[in-house]
């Protein structure tokens, strides 16, 4: 600092360079991590689409995130040497004198005062935007650390803890970028335009206007410095100090860093199965006395996980990814996947193996979502899926799902068993004991008591138990309770494959006319280069695979397509008009067919 001629000097080269480097930082922090944290934003989905994709934009926010926590140990240096070495005052520091400009500047703003108070070097509102950017970076390393290392948090801390953590880094990231752009924007870009950190000086006039204290202590000497023998000993103490104090910083920095692999690692997408084989259409004009055959699958004896069981495979498949977060003494989001039972009630986000319904069952749609913590690879997800498909067999001792013309399943008989028997107390809208019977999934998820259905597991079922006991309220009749120990032995299927679908429209195929229906509409943000939610209407094979909330296009259930809800829930900016609407529901209950 210095006060000769109409120039005055108030920060160095070193100082200027600090600030870019933060400054840098904390853009590309702020950028990368709204983009991350709104996903669904048509903003956020071009961003992430022009930077290679979200695995590269994290990559970006890890990388300014040690930048910026190298800058900040050079920081706690750099205030070091300055007070320590070169003697200068404590100026940065919150002290009475900011209370009386407090009062000062609110007087002036009212009216009360013709000009605003003098200040020193540091000014009030620059001592809050400097000591908030303190608390925030203090805010945002203890969370990144947790969203970095979640094992090592989890081992120590309760696992709610975890995505606490990332609410709590997305708020304060959301506060600290608008604090910039309202506060710092308007004190040093609008309300008077400060070129310092550009120039490092500025004018006699605009320090006599702004920094008027600081202005009379340059003018009268300056800040006394020690010299001499005094100044050689301190720099001697301080490089013992402060170096010390940087390899333990840089040290913490790189624990931060390399402790686990969980968070970072780029996870290989999952492999894409072929689930639906869809029906085959005849060419216009062909005749046909029978409707064609209902959409079958590619899954069968052989196929991955076909011949799994909870006891023989799956267990320790799950075991050594997901039981980290999701065990027996952590269970994040209020997931447990340490027990048979356990992973079939679920968690907060629903049911998490749906037996026979792998689309329908949590842990395979945040699986096939990717990018999770302990994501699986394509050939462990594969083998999990097709054991959700086989009935998700406890002990391979049961059958599968799939179920013969005739036999007893949940849409064709059960369900009718239990309403309104059961769901008078056990129903959506009153859950007794926690055990709602109006849905499949409710029903095997159970309640307080444990899992209502265990697929292949009469005697396991709380609903067989409490109803064997006797003098229930809605006691059903032995036969009915026959059939119902049948069906959960037999693997508790959800739909038989009994009947057929109504044939399919001529020309009603992918290729023929359902495409066009997508384009221009849809595929502007469900295309190849831009899939806003994970789902890409581009392509049939695309369409059939979904995105994040599940399969796109399920080949004869119009009503479990992911496409067709979205649309009859109205209001969607591709929004088909109603005869396209019933047009794509008729081809999907139709088999689906390509071509």
């Amino acid at each position: 600092m210095t006060a000769a001629g109409d120039r005055i000097r108030r920060f160095t080269v070193t100082d200027r360079v600090e600030h870019w480097v933060q400054m840098a930082a904390f853009v590309v922090l702020g950028l990368t991590g709204l983009i991350q944290r709104y996903p669904g934003a048509w903003i956020s989905e071009r961003l992430v689409s022009g930077l290679g994709g979200i695995e590269t934009v994290r990559d970006i926010h890890r990388v300014f995130a040690t930048i910026l926590m190298v800058a900040v140990v050079y920081h706690f240096g750099s205030a070091f040497y300055r007070r320590y070495v070169k003697g200068q005052p404590r100026s940065m520091l919150p002290g009475r004198a900011d209370l009386t400009a407090i009062k000062g500047s609110l007087r002036y703003v009212l009216g009360a005062e013709p000009k605003p108070p003098p200040q020193g070097r540091f000014t009030w509102e620059e001592k809050v935007e400097y000591w908030s950017f303190v608390w925030g970076t203090v805010v945002m390393v203890i969370t990144g650390y947790m969203l970095w290392n979640p094992i090592a948090t989890t081992s120590f801390l309760p696992g709610e803890l975890v995505p606490a953590a990332k609410a709590i880094h997305g708020g304060e990231a959301v506060l600290a970028v608008l604090a910039i752009i309202v506060w710092h924007t308007y004190h040093v870009h609008i309300r008077h335009p400060n070129r310092a950190i550009f120039t490092g000086d500025l004018s006699r006039a605009e320090m006599e206007e702004y920094h008027p204290l600081e202005l009379e202590a340059l003018d009268a000497g300056g800040y006394p410095a020690p010299e001499g023998n005094e100044r050689r000993r301190r720099l001697q103490r301080f490089v013992g100090i402060y170096g010390v104090l940087a390899v333990v910083l840089l040290g913490g920095v790189y624990v931060f860093v390399t402790f686990e692999e969980t968070a970072i690692a780029t996870i290989t997408p999952p492999e894409q199965v072929a689930v639906f084989v869809p029906v085959e259409t005849l060419p216009p004009g062909a005749a046909t006395t029978e409707p064609p055959a209902p959409p079958t699958t590619t899954f069968g004896p052989g196929s991955p996980g076909a011949d799994a069981s909870w006891d023989g495979e799956i267990a320790d498949l799950l075991d050594s990814g997901c039981s980290a977060c999701h065990g027996g003494r952590v269970q994040a989001a209020g997931l447990d996947l340490s027990s048979y039972s356990a992973a079939l009630a679920g968690g907060r986000s629903g049911a998490a193996v749906v037996p026979g319904d792998a689309v329908g069952s949590v842990i395979i749609q945040n699986q096939e979502a990717g990018g999770h913590f302990g994501q699986l690879s394509g050939d462990d997800l594969a083998v999990l899926r097709g054991w959700i498909l086989a009935g998700a067999s406890e002990s391979g001792e049961g059958p599968t799902t799939t179920a013969v013309p005739g036999a007893v399943d949940w849409d064709g008989v059960v369900a009718g068993l239990f309403d309104p028997s059961c769901t008078g107390c056990h129903g959506a809208s009153l859950q007794s004991g926690g055990l709602d019977l109006s849905s499949y999934a409710a029903a095997v998820a159970g309640g307080a008591g444990g899992a209502g259905v265990v697929p292949g597991d009469a005697a396991g079922s709380v609903i067989v138990q409490v109803q064997e006991a006797g003098g229930h309220p809605g006691q059903l009749s032995a036969a009915d309770l026959a059939l119902i120990r049948e069906w959960i032995d037999g693997g508790a299927v959800k739909a038989g494959s009994a009947g057929t679908t109504p044939p399919v429209a001529a020309g009603t195929t992918w290729d023929g006319a359902i495409s066009g229906l997508f384009e221009p509409g849809c595929t502007g943000c469900h295309g190849a280069s831009l899939q806003s939610g994970g789902l890409d209407l581009s392509s049939y094979a695309a369409a059939v695979a979904g995105g994040g909330r599940g399969a796109g296009v399920v080949p004869g259930d119009a009503a479990g397509s992911v496409v067709v809800q979205i649309l009859e829930a109205g209001g969607h900016p591709g929004q088909l008009p109603a005869a396209d609407l019933a047009r794509l529901k008729e081809w999907i209950d139709s088999g689906a067919g390509e071509s």
